[in-house]
């Protein structure tokens, strides 16, 4: 029998990881939270952001590439409009180590692409989610989605992998700079990936 291997592109290199080594952390059927108007390490307060509802958070990870999730946060044009806001999930998979992250563009308004993320853990209780103390930074960094060339609607790019050896319950993830002015921020999928 065959053994099939998933190409996966690091900063640098190129590696053959086997399937058995790869799993996706959040999947449809895990409780979100879209939240807004915060930042790492501090509090997601009560508002939870403006969207409409077939843009919502649970967009973001329902496996079709067709839907997104955009979020308007306070709802002006700036380059700013949509930063700080993003969700929070607690995956039904239960605690895990989040290794990499992957997104996929939106379907239009390239200019909402968000171009770095921070991605927080927390093992507290979902009561105190929304507290900025609940949150421990595992990544802030590149989405790999290119600053300067739109890398076409409704298409993966390459997966951003970082060092963490902490599991965590749930995780928070912000998207902290876009590519230009438009309204909100926006992505049709978000993967957050262990590698076991």
């Amino acid at each position: 029998m065959a053994t099939k291997f998933f190409l996966l592109t690091l900063a640098t290199t190129t590696t053959m990881i086997p399937p058995s080594q790869y799993m996706k952390i959040i999947n449809p059927n895990d409780t979100i939270v879209g939240i807004f108007n915060t930042s790492a390490g501090s509090s997601s307060g009560v508002n939870v952001g403006n969207w409409v509802s077939d843009e919502s958070p649970s967009s973001a990870f329902d496996d079709d590439i067709n839907t997104k999730y955009l979020n308007y946060a306070a709802g002006d044009t700036s380059i700013t409009s949509g930063l700080q806001s993003g969700f929070y999930v607690t995956p039904l998979i239960g605690r895990s180590i989040a290794t990499g992250i992957q997104f996929a563009t939106a379907n239009d308004n390239f200019e909402r692409d968000p171009i770095t993320v921070t991605l927080e853990g927390s093992n507290n209780a979902s009561a105190q989610l929304s507290l900025g103390a609940s949150w421990k930074l595992i990544y802030s960094g590149s989405t790999g989605i290119n600053a300067s060339v739109d890398p076409g609607r409704m298409t993966y790019v390459a997966m951003q992998n970082f060092n963490n050896t902490l599991a965590y319950t749930s995780f928070r993830l912000l998207a902290t700079s876009k590519r230009a002015s438009s309204y909100g921020v926006q992505y049709s999928e978000v993967s957050i990936y262990n590698f076991v």
